[in-house]
């Protein structure tokens, strides 16, 4: 729906509203007339100045805080303060209440050198004060919020068994993976699924459900007959105590659910851990309660790579926890460490467990799904304007339906409990790999830069329209990170043995398909200038 609204926007099939309100009082130049840029800031956004809250409290959606940001950044370039405009980041302008911050503004505009003096201490010291308490919340966080029930740390069931799942339990049935898990759980069992969703009822989670799946593609009939008949939603929301859930839906779910599939999260690259908190730990914790009481039940989290932060180790093994929380420096990938953190420590109190960590997730191999993260969102950047980097950072795209099908093949596997999976390419690719397979697929050039002229060139050439703009700063910030990451690579000896003992298991497909699929998805979302035609002629010619 957000892209959808952009793409009007950017098509001027809205009408503006400020062109009607300002008719009488001339135009928005003259009303702009002896105002400061930080007047214009505030008008645009609806604000006194002295507010005690910060830009996040008054309703700024991560897209609005990005925009924000840039123009705190460009007017501290105008006062000759391009060092102090590099140092703001997406942090800052969410801490910061907006009084504090146009305090600031009106400082710089009487008196810009002791202004400038002031704001250098002050980032120092809200960096330093930052740092330190993300890192006491989340080292208080990283273990469960409630004692588990008696029964729960009774001895776990023999990890030989063959997991047999009857009725599971799924969270982000309606996010990029969910609707490949409901495909593969009808796939390859018999269960009933009851799906966490958000919505005022089960008719609107059911058209909700029904969309995710239909985001997919073309769902065979055979499918779409099991998901009416076997899928149940479930009206509820993971940042809420108990989930949101009536008392008698609690109860039903801890008597009768033997399997729990939680794969909900928030994925926000900009938000900071205590913002992401709610959803993705607290969250956590409460789909855990659930899984201790009543009936005892198998508990796979879907977890991320990101766990390691900007690790540098040159292999990254399935057995590692980073439990120093080294390199953990935003929102997600801290908020998905604790969110790890509790789940172990429900293994250690004999729940049975599973934990699988994708890295990059792609579209499917037919192009299907609805993921706009931040690999997709540079990936159609580049193709967008033939531009490429030499890096050698691992890059392992495995698609959404390999992800999903082996993450259920697995789960139904004796043996396979109380263990953590890397699901990763088993072959090491790079970004070179990608743009010549684009190259190949559809005769788009690109221009190599090294990594440390390939983010200038980001920087000039993205617009605020492009679908990379909300992410540009944290790529910006982050680029020293991902160079000193450029020979870490991930072992996954343990999923890919699991992968294979299954009947289910599904191999990597080539590489080469996956990066069809990625092409196929860009250009049924519009959001690439290559058309459908190229890549259809070139794949109907191999």
């Amino acid at each position: 729906m957000r892209h959808k609204t952009k793409q009007m926007w950017l098509e001027g099939k809205f009408t503006v509203l400020s062109e009607f309100s300002r008719e009488k009082d001339g135009s928005a130049e003259s009303c702009a007339e002896g105002q400061s840029s930080f007047d214009v800031l505030k008008a645009r956004y609806n604000l006194t100045g002295n507010e005690s809250y910060n830009l996040v409290e008054a309703g700024l959606d991560s897209l609005d805080l990005v925009v924000f940001m840039h123009e705190i950044k460009e007017l501290l370039k105008e006062k000759g303060a391009d060092l102090l405009a590099r140092q703001v980041d997406i942090g800052l302008i969410q801490r910061v209440s907006v009084a504090e911050l146009f305090r600031l503004a009106e400082q710089l505009e009487r008196a810009p050198e002791e202004a400038l003096v002031l704001l250098r201490h002050s980032l120092t010291a809200f960096r330093d004060e930052q740092r330190a308490a993300e890192k006491l919340m989340m080292s208080n966080d990283r273990k469960l919020i409630f004692v588990p029930p008696a029964p729960a740390l009774l001895p776990p069931a023999p990890l030989q068994d063959v997991p047999i799942l009857d009725r599971v339990l799924l969270t982000g049935g309606t996010g990029f993976i969910g609707p490949f898990l409901v495909k593969s759980l009808l796939e390859q069992t018999r269960a009933k699924i009851y799906v966490l969703v958000r919505s005022s009822d089960e008719l609107q989670g059911r058209q909700r459900l029904r969309a995710a799946m239909e985001s997919m593609g073309p769902c065979a009939a055979g499918l779409m007959q099991m998901f009416e008949s076997r899928v149940i939603p479930v009206c509820g929301d993971l940042g809420q105590p108990k989930l949101g859930l009536t008392p008698e839906v609690w109860d039903f779910l801890a008597n009768e659910m033997d399997t729990v599939f939680h794969n909900g999260a928030t994925v926000n690259y900009l938000f900071n851990y205590d913002r992401m908190r709610d959803a993705n730990v607290l969250g956590t914790n409460e789909v855990l309660r659930l899984a201790f009481e009543r009936r005892p039940k198998s508990f796979n989290y879907i977890s991320t790579t990101f766990v390691f932060g900007w690790a540098v180790k040159s292999v990254l093994y399935e057995t590692d926890l980073n439990q120093n929380m080294e390199l953990l420096d935003f929102g997600y990938s801290q908020s998905k460490w604790v969110a790890e953190q509790v789940v172990m420590d429900a293994r250690r109190l004999g729940l049975a467990t599973r934990i699988f960590r994708p890295a990059l997730v792609s579209p499917s191999v037919a192009g299907g799904g609805n993921n706009f993260d931040i690999a997709v969102r540079l990936v159609a950047f580049m193709v967008n304007h033939g531009i490429g980097v030499d890096a050698m950072n691992q890059v392992s795209f495995v698609p959404a339906d390999i992800t999903a099908n082996n993450i259920v093949a697995i789960s139904t596997t004796p043996g396979t409990a109380n263990k953590t999976y890397h699901v990763t390419r088993d072959d090491y690719a790079n970004m070179l790999d990608i743009t010549g397979l684009i190259t190949k697929a559809t005769g788009r050039q690109f221009e190599i830069f090294s990594l440390p002229d390939f983010v200038p060139e980001l920087i000039k050439r993205c617009r605020k329209e492009d679908l990379l703009f909300p992410l540009l700063d944290f790529l910006v910030g982050s680029v020293d990170n991902i160079s000193s990451m450029e020979f870490k690579r991930y072992d996954s000896s343990c999923y890919q043995a699991a992968r294979d003992a299954s009947a289910w298991g599904q191999p990597d497909p080539s590489l080469e398909d996956t990066v069809n699929g990625i092409l196929k998805f860009m250009n049924r979302k519009g959001i690439i200038s290559v058309s459908l035609g190229e890549l259809n002629v070139v794949a109907a010619g191999q």
